[in-house]
């Protein structure tokens, strides 16, 4: 078990400049969670324990409004890791976490982190970094529904889905995007109304942008997709 998340967490970014050593010593702390769909991993407002990694599956990160309206920060699948900057603060989980889907992930216990930031600077480093591009891509998101329309914001989010390279973009390929939640999670991830996000891919589906069935949305000409916006 131990050697298999070894290899899991070798792959993340975060730890590519870990020494073998340290992995294994990372490895053998991490225990593994699975989530059923719609099962909480952990509410606002708890003691942090630790950061996660999302081996499979997605997970929610989001906060309710006193009135109970609740806004979706983050979706976070497969790969990729959250929490990690909670463990410095000395603070609660600012979030709450909820699986999805059904969601097998590995827990990392924070005084484990801390021992190995003491022990290795390089592993220090790579957990600012990755915080840093969270804490971008964050003031992004922030400015992107300030300043964009709800069609450009639908829009962006389809095309960073599809993730096209410029040449691909240039050329008008076309791309297969299966949303990764439902449309009233991602309407929530947009600050739409679900109403306003499904209004807006009708509108796309009456342009010949985009053909919708069930979550699969096929984009046609990513390029003729980008100009509408103004992207």
């Amino acid at each position: 078990m131990t050697s298999s998340v070894g290899v899991v967490l070798a792959r993340l970014p975060l730890f590519s400049q870990v020494s073998a050593d340290l992995l294994a010593v990372l490895a053998a702390a991490a225990a593994p969670v699975a989530l059923g769909r719609g099962e909480v991993l952990f509410h606002r407002g708890e003691e942090c324990t630790g950061f996660f990694v999302v081996l499979r599956g997605q997970v929610k990160l989001a906060v309710t409004s006193a009135e109970g309206n609740e806004k979706v920060l983050e979706i976070v699948g497969a790969g990729e890791t959250f929490a990690e900057g909670v463990m410095f603060a000395d603070r609660p989980y600012p979030v709450t976490a909820t699986a999805l889907v059904a969601a097998d992930l590995l827990s990392v216990p924070r005084r484990t982190v801390l021992d190995l930031i003491d022990a290795e600077p390089t592993f220090a480093r790579r957990m600012l970094a990755g915080m840093s591009v969270r804490l971008h891509t964050m003031v992004a998101d922030v400015s992107a529904m300030a300043l964009h329309s709800g069609t450009q914001r639908v829009i962006a989010f389809l095309l960073a889905e599809a993730a096209p390279d410029d040449a691909t973009l240039r050329a008008g390929g076309a791309a297969v995007v299966r949303l990764p939640a439902g449309k009233a999670v991602l309407a929530s991830r947009l600050s739409l109304t679900p109403e306003t996000f499904s209004r807006v891919l009708r509108s796309l589906v009456e342009q010949g942008l985009a053909e919708v069935d069930g979550r699969h949305v096929t984009l046609p000409d990513l390029a003729r997709l980008a100009a509408w916006s103004g992207a």
